[in-house]
């Protein structure tokens, strides 16, 4: 008889401990869910032109390889360190 009251009283704890966190869960994944959106309307109100920025990374990779070229192109002797110099600056500025 006493396991009975024991279990009982188990379930009714488990059920009140659900109970009671449900609307503190629920208000986490909502608010999660503000923020995101939040977060989104943000990026892509018109503050930040993803296309442009997407543009400067493609222009660096370019400076990147063209400043490997030149490198080469010294190292190969074909152009002077002087040569090499002005058009690595040319290439930055």
């Amino acid at each position: 008889m006493l396991s009975y009251l024991v279990i009982g009283l188990c379930i009714f704890l488990l059920f009140a401990v659900i109970y009671f966190s449900i609307k503190p869960i629920s208000m986490g994944i909502e608010a999660r869910r503000n923020n995101k959106n939040n977060l989104e309307d943000e990026n892509f109100s018109g503050d930040i032109d993803v296309s442009e920025v997407e543009n400067n990374n493609d222009k660096k990779v370019h400076i990147s390889d063209e400043i490997i070229k030149l490198s080469k192109l010294k190292n190969e002797g074909v152009i002077t360190e002087d040569e090499f110099k002005k058009a690595k600056n040319k290439l930055i500025n």
